[in-house]
């Protein structure tokens, strides 16, 4: 077993207290134990249900704790201390050989470039050396494709691993999806947390097995950045009600958590995409980019596939890495397989993960390097991600 760090110490907190702010904090703190447990470098990763992020609880927590503090909104959450959909969790991650930075963007509304550059540029102070993690959280907004994230990125950190989610939560157009850092809480920020020195992360991801991708295929044949507009020379909704996913112009309830499945530039490498909404045009609005002349194939979920391949994803991990913390992600899409059952994945993880300090939350898309190592990172739908130090 390869010990990857014993120099990061990592403590999870968690609370279904929605209502009273400052019993909430308490019992926060009460977990973390700050004083006792901070050492020389100290952040702070949440997931949480979208009111926790509006009610203030947030704001209060950072006075309190003194160090910054990014996360999204998701809507189920497991940590070492409880697991459920209402609640509130946080890691908080601390080390005397790993410097942590946190910064945040500016509205993205009018562009990534400017931002990014300034974000990054504010989170590499106090950094000697070459960072070797950023953990992102991202805004889930319909008019980028993920990504876009991770290329913006990429230009300005040159190729940093980069983890992270976007936000999401359960309701009607995701209107209640938010990045928070320290007393913000926005729809249109993007956050990172940057570390350099004695850290040595790992990433691991999964979707579905093979067995569960259709064998006909279709060819994007027009398409514009994360816009699908025709299929097989089609209209989106006409191939949609070939299909027998959509009639009279109207999709299916189901449609969102039907994986496309891309094989770009004919490389034989699956990417997987989820259909998130409609422009008013009738375009269907996806998850990353759906590049003109690629061809794909429709997915389908199976509950027993997305918990085996959970199941082997994470005790692969816990019986082949030694860590101290681990951060794990799921698309939403996945959990829509689970049916009456939409706590199971989140339980699955609780009990499998038992020997390190860990958070884990649905997600609105998936950040995660292909390699553990730097230009390698990718933006997926349909997976199931982690990364561990």
């Amino acid at each position: 077993m390869e010990v990857i760090s014993n120099m990061i110490k990592s403590y999870a907190a968690f609370t279904s207290e929605i209502d009273d702010v400052e019993l909430a904090v308490s019992e926060i703190m009460a977990q973390l134990e700050p004083e006792k447990n901070c050492l020389q470098s100290t952040v702070a990763l949440v997931a949480c249900y979208h009111e926790f992020a509006t009610n203030g609880i947030i704001a209060e927590l950072y006075k309190k704790l003194g160090f910054p503090i990014i996360g999204t909104t998701t809507t189920a959450i497991s940590t070492n201390r409880g697991f459920g959909q209402l609640d509130f969790s946080i890691l908080m991650i601390t080390s005397d050989e790993v410097v942590f930075t946190a910064a945040c963007s500016s509205s993205l509304k009018d562009g990534l470039d400017e931002p990014f550059a300034d974000m990054y540029k504010r989170a590499l102070a106090g950094h000697s050396e070459t960072p070797k993690l950023i953990i992102s959280a991202a805004p889930l907004m319909l008019n980028y494709a993920g990504d876009h994230y991770i290329e913006a990125l990429d230009r300005v950190s040159c190729g940093v691993p980069n983890f992270g989610t976007l936000a999401i939560d359960n309701s009607a157009g995701y209107l209640n999806s938010y990045v928070v850092f320290n007393d913000k809480v926005e729809k249109d920020i993007y956050g990172i947390i940057v570390a350099s020195g004695n850290i040595k992360p790992k990433f691991f991801y999964a979707s579905f097995s093979p067995e569960y991708i259709l064998a006909q295929t279709a060819t994007i044949t027009r398409a514009e950045g994360n816009l699908l507009k025709e299929v097989d020379g089609l209209p989106i909704i006409k191939y949609m009600e070939n299909m027998g996913l959509a009639e009279n112009g109207k999709v299916c309830d189901v449609l969102h958590s039907i994986p496309f499945i891309l094989d770009y530039a004919g490389e034989g490498i699956p990417v997987s995409r989820v259909l998130l909404s409609w422009s008013e045009d009738g375009y269907g609005i996806c998850g990353g980019l759906m590049q003109e002349g690629t061809k794909f194939s429709l997915g389908t979920w199976d509950k027993s596939d997305v918990l085996g391949t959970t199941e082997r994803t994470l005790a692969g991990l816990m019986n082949n890495e030694k860590a101290s913390t681990l951060i794990i992600y799921s698309c939403l899409a996945r959990s829509y397989a689970l049916g009456t059952e939409l706590m199971a994945e989140t339980e699955l993880v609780n009990e499998t993960v038992k020997e390190c300090a860990y958070i884990f939350g649905y997600a609105g898309g998936e950040l995660c390097p292909v390699k553990d190592t730097a230009n390698s990172n990718s933006f997926h739908n349909n997976t199931i991600i982690a990364c561990a130090f």
